[in-house]
């Protein structure tokens, strides 16, 4: 053997061993590892902060209305951790989509309506983003579907003198108004006689009209609500206040609430609202997850939008069967208007 051979053979057994035990597969390397338990942490928290309606300033009271699209983007993250086999993370991550699935559930299933043998009536909501919507529209889609109760947001004095122009005082001819500027004013019109509830509706920032409507011989109270927009820091007390003077289920004549609610099913004060005694349209009829809301501008950068969520509601006291829900087409508003059909007990 030559010296050159004995050089080779010397080297050659502590050249490639070292070279295999130091590397590892790369889906166990510590970046992807270090990135993916911080998704599972913030799947985690968000999970806990839904279920224990732990919701609190502006930030958590905002995200937490964009529960379904978060349930989904932690379904995403468990597929991919399950690709790279980090068992413990998709545990934690597969926990929180389990009990996300049970949150939203119930919204895809319709429900047996309640025994009710009343009156049955139609209960249409419409925001008209401060009159900007097309109002000759507002007013078509009452001639079809032919409302007997409908709650108007954002209805401003201009706006209110061209519905009666475009004939909706002779569709509904028992209203009472409150128009104003911004997006303050309200109006709640009624095929029916109606009552005013003085009581009801006066402590918001925007106009909340409660009445008590004659459904030939039968009671209803039912308001037009439109809560505080949680839109920064100093609005979420008035939007808290807002939800904890909206009236409840009492035994009396059924409630009916309609209007722009400014929350999903998700938020804390919706969800004890509903507790007290009410039942989502939406929701009893299998539709929870359709939404009613998104910004009409571009979006951020001018293509990213604020996801669409369900902020219009029609809530009936539990007693009142709901029959069917509708989320009608919108033109010029942020909001679409939404018909719900309802039977009093």
């Amino acid at each position: 053997m030559t010296d050159t051979d004995e050089a080779t053979a010397t080297a050659a057994p502590t050249e490639h061993p070292a070279e295999t035990t130091a590397r590892r597969p790369w889906w166990r390397s510590r970046p992807l590892r270090a990135l993916s338990w911080t998704g599972t942490a913030g799947v985690a928290a968000y999970t806990l902060i839904r279920l224990l309606g732990l919701e609190t300033g502006w930030l958590l009271v905002t995200t937490v209305a964009f529960v379904p699209y978060l349930a989904a983007a932690a379904l995403l993250a468990a597929g991919v951790q399950a690709a790279v086999r980090h068992w413990a993370a998709l545990a934690v991550t597969g926990a929180a989509v389990l009990a996300l699935g049970a949150v939203l559930l119930p919204r895809v299933l319709a429900d047996e309506p309640a025994a009710a043998g009343g009156a049955e009536f139609t209960v249409m909501s419409v925001n008209l983003y401060v009159g900007q919507t097309d109002l000759e529209k507002v007013v078509a889609l009452v001639e079809e579907h032919g409302p007997d109760l409908l709650s108007v947001q954002e209805l401003t004095p201009a706006a209110a003198e061209r519905l009666d122009e475009l004939g909706l005082d002779e569709l509904l001819p028992h209203a009472i108004l409150e128009p104003d500027g911004l997006a303050v004013g309200t109006g709640l019109y009624s095929s029916h006689p109606l009552e005013r509830i003085d009581t009801v509706g006066r402590d918001g920032i925007f106009s909340q009209i409660g009445a008590e409507v004659d459904l030939d011989g039968e009671a209803v109270r039912f308001m037009a609500v439109h809560t505080a927009a949680p839109a920064s820091r100093e609005r979420i007390p008035l939007w808290e206040e807002d939800f904890e003077d909206l009236p409840r289920p009492d035994g009396g004549a059924p409630w009916v609430l309609a209007g722009d609610f400014n929350a999903t099913l998700d938020h804390d004060n919706m969800r004890d609202l509903l507790d007290a005694g009410f039942t989502d349209a939406a929701e009893a009829t299998g539709e929870g997850l359709h939404p009613t809301w998104q910004p009409t501008g571009p979006g951020y950068f001018g293509f990213v939008k604020i996801p669409a969520v369900a902020l219009d509601h029609v809530l009936a006291d539990e007693r009142v069967a709901v029959l069917d829900w509708e989320v009608l087409e919108k033109d010029g508003s942020d909001h679409a208007p939404v018909l719900a059909e309802l039977r009093l007990p």
